[in-house]
């Protein structure tokens, strides 16, 4: 497997801040989540959460090169 170019510069993909996003939804659920759950059901998490990976799908074709990157 061939890495991208400037692949230590990573974080500034936004496929990449958005799946740190909801790996940190993920770990809230477990952390935070009995706290919250007379403001917010299960549903309205999962739906939160279904909608941060439909936006990941795409975020992931949106083009960007070391151009955007390093601006």
């Amino acid at each position: 497997m061939k890495l991208i170019p400037e692949w230590k510069r990573c974080y500034r993909l936004y496929s990449v801040q958005l799946g740190v996003l909801i790996a940190f939804f993920g770990f809230s659920q477990v952390t935070l989540l009995p706290m919250w759950q007379a403001q917010l059901s299960p549903d309205a998490y999962a739906t939160a959460n279904s909608l941060l990976a439909l936006l990941l799908f795409v975020v992931r074709l949106v083009k960007q090169g070391p151009d955007q990157w390093f601006a």
